[in-house]
Formats: structure tokens, sequence, C-alpha cells
């Protein structure tokens, strides 16, 4: 098999896990399904992952750095710090309409794998850590108030706001969620 078709097949295992898993949650997808939907063979999956753990690790990881890449994503929306917070809140709203929309697909693994040696946490730790940095460094380019305090009230309510949707499948919530975000900014702007 060469490089490119392992490459291809690890990639294959990835996209279908990462689907499984944010529709129906890690514990209720098994190691045979992944391999029937990816249409690879079993020794393929073990070439790549060695066990569901290591597939699992594998996914959150690539959940983490698509998250990071959707405050990049932000930050290319906007020519100023106000709007590129605000930006992040828009790709929100985007996300919360769409008909597969789960919540944070770390957060709800952190939820379902609990315990003291949760693989998720660290993931939902770096990347909420990654949010509230973003909205800082915005937040200071733009001079606003209490940086680090907004930063805080911005991620918080962004989480909120995606479980909040999920749980009562309310998206109009994502549009109040930026209307608050917009207040919340225009606050500290005032001050």
């Amino acid at each position: 098999m060469s490089q490119q078709a392992r490459s291809s097949a690890a990639e294959r295992l990835l996209d279908t896990a990462a689907r499984l898993f944010y529709a129906r949650g890690v514990s209720n997808v098994g190691i045979n399904e992944i391999i029937a939907r990816a249409g690879v063979a079993r020794m393929t999956l073990y070439h790549h992952f060695p066990s569901k753990d290591a597939l699992v690790k594998a996914v959150l990881e690539r959940r983490q750095a698509e998250r990071d890449d959707w405050l990049a994503q932000a930050h290319d929306m906007a020519s100023e710090p106000l709007g590129r917070m605000l930006a992040v809140f828009d790709l929100f709203v985007e996300w919360a309409q769409s008909p597969d929309f789960r919540g944070s697909p770390l957060v709800s693994a952190t939820f379902e794998l609990g315990g003291q040696l949760n693989a998720a946490r660290p993931y939902a730790q770096a990347h909420a850590k990654k949010v509230v940095e973003y909205f800082r460094g915005q937040a200071e380019e733009a001079g606003l108030h209490d940086p680090a305090g907004l930063a805080v009230q911005l991620a918080m309510l962004l989480e909120g706001a995606s479980v909040h949707v999920l749980v009562s499948g309310d998206v109009g919530s994502a549009e109040l969620a930026r209307s608050a975000a917009a207040s919340l900014i225009a606050g500290a702007a005032d001050d």
C-alpha cells in the first residue's frame, strides 16, 4: 500500500469516527461500525490507531485544530478588533443553524467521557484557553476596558449559547448571543 493510500485510509477513519462520535457519542460507536463505514480493513485501522482510545485522541486533536481554525477564520473576516470579536459569534450563528449542530464536540466528549482520566478534557481546556486569549488580544488591541474580564465573559457567553442552542433547539438563541456579545463589547468601550 502506498503512503498516499495509507494516509487516505487514516483520513477516512478520522472523518468517519469524528462524524459518528459527534452525532452519537464516543461510547455509542464501535470500532466495527467505523471500519465498515470508512471502508477499510481492521488491520488498516490498527495500523494507524492501535486502539479505540488512540482513535478518540486523534479525533479530539482534529476537533481542537478545527476549533482553532475557526478563530483564525473569524480573525480574517474583519479588519479591526471589534469586528473580529463579533465574527466569532457570526461563525457561531452559522454553525448553530447547520442541521447537524450538536454543540462543541470537545465539550460533548468531555461530559461523555467524564472521570479523572478524561481524555477529552485537556483538549477542551486548551481550546477554551485559546478562545479567551483570542478575545483578550482583540480587546487589548481595541483599547477596551478590562480586556481579561471581557474575554472571559465573551467565552462564557459563546459556550453557554452553544449549550443553550443544543438543549433548547432554538437556533435564534445564537443571534441573541451575538447581540449580547455586541452589548458587552460596547459596554467595555464606554468605560
